[in-house]
């Protein structure tokens, strides 16, 4: 039987969707009768009848839905401000309609201009109007204890009482602290609440309580063993918010919010549904096939002077490790000598005598990589992703580590925006964890762009 939590969320999701269908559904019935009814002075006459926008619903809905789900509209918070609520709702809404109006030019529909500016306006106000109303219901309920959310505080030292005298002066905030997990061997009781678990027991004990939210509050404890505690939970309906935790590196851009003067880190559940599985795909093909298109004649270029200077192959193959483990055969334009170990350190120094002169420069603006595009074309690689890495690393992995193999590998990804090889390995591993947690096609796309501004810059690369 699941919490009376998780049943809440997934009635309020079920709200929220309806609300926004329905918006979308009264904005364009509203927004035909105020054109309708305008002096015929004051504007265009209507060149369709409502009949024929009526029909264009079944077609609109779904990817009015779809915008605001990409948007992450539809990931259930625990508290969301006004303010944060009403511009996600304006992008959602602006994003939703120029998409319709793209629609409608490629269709050759001629849709009434006055009619998606009325449209926009009116579905702001009541997509703002449906959300709103459900929120004030979902802040009572929290209050209540009608949606009762169960939870555990992982540390039982001053941050960890804090967090409990929070939770029961503020019952606002829906946590119900059921227990404590406990890192360094204390037994217990807090305040009346009791130790139920070690660290190693935290997964049966999540699914003994049906527990809802695991709360981190121990400033101490070490990246690897909060990343294996969360890999531990994997596949639970569970979810970890950071108290001044070690995810430092996160807090840029993991979901912010407070429990009253505590600033937490929201470590959301990961999902990537088949549909978005489908859309990257697609995406990748697609953006593949075009830049092939486009570079053929620099690809060309490159080669022959590659082969020249170098007097070997193009061409440079290695072997990595792909999604699930599986390896795949790489392929880049040859950079280094002919002579250079293939799998010994990537250069780190402008002067590495490892490199060709022309290797110097593909490599500076990552133009060694392009052969990858066929990789995306394949299957074995992405456009975004994780980075590709070498099978003897790949079996030095700890067990939280291998959470990067959950995802193709990228052509281009956070480590490449974020400081390319002048990260160590460690970041380079959280930030591909921080990627496949909340991976989603809006991440992809600003991925892709700040990437050109990366590599023209040559920052980071050796």
């Amino acid at each position: 039987m699941g919490s009376s939590r998780r049943a809440f969320e997934r009635n309020h999701l079920l709200l929220l969707v309806l609300s926004d269908a329905a918006a979308c559904v009264l904005a364009v019935l509203t927004a035909y009768l105020l054109r309708a009814y305008t002096p015929e002075l004051l504007r265009p006459q209507l060149k369709h009848s409502l009949l024929m926008y009526l029909r264009t619903l079944p077609a609109i809905l779904p990817l009015w839905l779809v915008t605001f789900e990409s948007l992450g509209l539809y990931r259930v918070s625990r508290a969301v401000p006004p303010l944060h609520d009403l511009t996600d709702s304006l992008r959602a809404v602006t994003l939703a309609t120029l998409l319709i109006a793209a629609v409608s030019f490629l269709s050759h529909t001629d849709y009434s201009r006055g009619m998606l500016v009325l449209f926009w306006i009116l579905a702001l106000g009541y997509v703002s109007l449906g959300r709103t109303l459900l929120s004030d219901r979902r802040a009572r309920a929290l209050a209540t204890g009608a949606a009762r959310s169960r939870a555990l505080v992982l540390g039982c030292g001053e941050l960890g009482r804090l967090v409990l005298q929070r939770t029961r002066e503020h019952p606002e905030f829906g946590y119900e602290v059921v227990g404590f997990v406990s890192a360094n061997g204390d037994v217990g009781p807090i305040d009346d609440v009791p130790v139920m678990t070690p660290l190693a027991g935290l997964p049966s004990c999540v699914t003994e309580q049906q527990i809802d939210q695991v709360i981190v509050a121990h400033p101490g404890l070490a990246t690897p063993t909060l990343m294996d505690v969360i890999q531990s939970c994997e596949g639970l309906p569970v979810e970890f918010h950071v108290i001044s935790g070690p995810f430092g590196v996160l807090t840029g851009q993991a979901q912010v919010s407070s429990l009253t003067d505590l600033p937490t880190i929201e470590l959301p559940h990961p999902s990537f549904s088949l549909w978005k599985e489908a859309l990257k795909r697609i995406g990748d093909v697609l953006g593949a096939l075009l830049l092939l298109i486009l570079l053929a004649p620099l690809a060309l270029v490159l080669i022959v002077l590659i082969r020249r200077q170098t007097g070997a192959s193009a061409l440079f193959r290695q072997e990595r490790i792909g999604r699930s483990g599986r390896p795949f055969t790489l392929l880049k334009f040859r950079s280094m000598r002919p002579d250079a170990d293939p799998y010994a350190e990537a250069p780190r120094r402008d002067d590495d005598p490892r490199v060709t002169p022309i290797g110097r420069w593909l490599r500076r603006y990552s133009l060694d990589e392009l052969p990858q595009l066929w990789n995306v074309i394949r299957g074995e690689m992405s456009l975004v992703g994780p980075r590709p890495e070498m099978p003897f690393i790949v079996a030095q992995y700890e067990p939280w580590q291998r959470r990067r193999l959950e995802a193709k590998p990228g052509l281009t990804g956070l480590w490449q925006i974020l400081g390319r090889k002048d990260l160590p390995l460690r970041e380079n591993i959280e930030y591909d964890f921080y990627y496949i947690r909340n991976q989603s096609l809006t991440l992809d796309l600003v991925i892709v762009l700040k990437t050109v501004g990366v590599v023209l810059r040559g920052r980071g690369a050796y």
